[in-house]
């Protein structure tokens, strides 16, 4: 149960998954975060990045942020998905029912104070960024810029990204 998402498409290479799993796991775990990662039978990656607490292993919790990068075409497409997943089912609807209130205020505080879902994108466009012809915009067969930085499509021509003004 997710209680927002942030969904993205970096027009970069698939090739370029493991490296930013590797990365976003890597600079959560140097901040403290327990981290593990799975990769996908499609490619892509699902990260589950958490920070220990007695209240949270008492209810069975696992997750606060859960990242998902997949190949889509020849682009990435990131999921950031802030909520509740619990380690048993049972467990977690029974300790939802009689205390969400709680939970859900709890884990998004914690969100909302380290932006988890922020840093985890800005990790993946970062690697995107620097692995695409040294953040030059991705040119797509009929011409047309996407922004490294933001996504945004580009006319051919644009020196800058009409989205966050980035050269291109």
């Amino acid at each position: 149960m997710a209680t927002f998402s942030t969904k993205k498409i970096l027009y970069g290479s698939t090739s370029l998954i493991p490296t930013i799993a590797n990365r976003i796991q890597e600079e959560f775990q140097n901040d403290g975060y327990e981290v593990a990662m799975d990769a996908l039978s499609s490619g892509g990656y699902d990260i589950s990045i958490t920070k220990g607490g007695v209240f949270k292993a008492v209810l069975g919790m696992k997750t606060a942020l859960k990242v998902t990068l997949l190949p889509q075409g020849s682009n990435i497409h990131f999921e950031a998905g802030v909520g509740i997943w619990g380690q048993q089912a049972i467990p977690t609807v029974i300790s939802m029912l009689f205390f969400w209130p709680v939970l859900i205020t709890q884990i998004w505080g914690m969100v909302e104070q380290s932006k988890l879902d922020d840093k985890a994108l800005d990790i993946a466009k970062d690697v995107v960024y620097m692995n695409n012809n040294n953040g030059a915009g991705a040119t797509t067969s009929n011409g047309s810029k996407f922004c490294t930085g933001c996504g945004t499509q580009n006319a051919e021509s644009a020196n800058f990204c009409s989205g966050c003004g980035r050269p291109l």
